[in-house]
């Protein structure tokens, strides 16, 4: 097996710089997958997406990565709401990139085509989720009760990626084997979370409120999709183990 450092394909966020439309990626993606043994290359945002087969042609796994809220008309059509609850619910979207979501969903599709490794991180795994057929909670405090019995998370809660709370791992999951644990400690960033898991995908890991915390999908070579950010905290072990697991089945891949 080689040791050549795998390239893996990091999708950005949309922004501006000095009045102009500019990429952005938070360096402890790129940071975490140098460490774990692997070399970011960033997508850009384009319309033509004959390039991202292009790209994908030359890597050996894609990231996905955290960002703007997904357009609520992506996954509208699967929620067993009525009418008013789901405007209602729309109503509580933040910032969306619809082209951004365009670009992923190709992204995803060609990449699950080729059976290459797929990480999920944050809105990440929601667009995994949705891609699939699954839903979204719009806003978790409006639209999200905690289990009976429990306390609500404040799911926002440090925006610089501080520990926050617990969460629950399936045995034997690929989040599981992974970290080498059934339960860890997160941060948590996110306003949204799934509400229904996509056919196919299994949830592996909850917070102790409900909130789904992980998916995969067991008949795929290698997805995992996790909700929190484990970017940053990758230089230490357990989050650096997501990483490392992740670029060493990308080197098994292109091998």
């Amino acid at each position: 097996m080689s040791n050549q450092r795998p390239l893996i394909l990091v999708s950005s966020s949309a922004t501006e710089y000095l009045g102009e439309p500019a990429l952005r990626l938070s360096e402890n993606y790129a940071d975490a997958l140098v460490m774990a043994g692997g070399l970011p290359v960033v997508a850009p945002l384009c319309g033509d997406l004959s390039i991202y087969d292009d790209l994908l042609d030359r890597v050996s796994g894609l990231m996905l990565t955290g960002g703007a809220d997904i357009d609520p008309a992506c996954y509208r059509a699967a929620l067993a709401l009525d009418e008013q609850a789901i405007e209602q619910g729309e109503r509580a979207v933040h910032e969306t990139t619809p082209a951004r979501d365009d670009i992923e969903l190709h992204l995803l599709a060609e990449a699950e085509r080729r059976n290459m490794p797929i990480l999920g991180i944050c809105r990440g795994l929601q667009i995994i989720n949705v891609a699939h057929g699954g839903t979204l909670y719009h806003d978790l405090p409006a639209q999200h009760a905690p289990e009976p019995g429990t306390l609500a998370i404040t799911h926002d809660a440090y925006m610089d990626g501080r520990i926050s709370h617990g969460i629950t791992i399936e045995e034997d999951s690929l989040l599981a084997r992974t970290v080498q644990a059934t339960e860890l400690m997160v941060n948590s960033l996110h306003h949204q979370a799934v509400r229904d898991v996509a056919r196919g995908f299994v949830c592996t890991a909850c917070a102790s409120d409900g909130v789904i915390e992980a998916i995969e999908n067991p008949s795929y070579p290698y997805m995992l999709a996790v909700q929190w950010h484990p970017e940053y905290h990758a230089s230490t072990e357990p989050m650096s183990l997501i990483f490392r697991s992740f670029v060493s089945a990308a080197r098994e891949w292109r091998a």
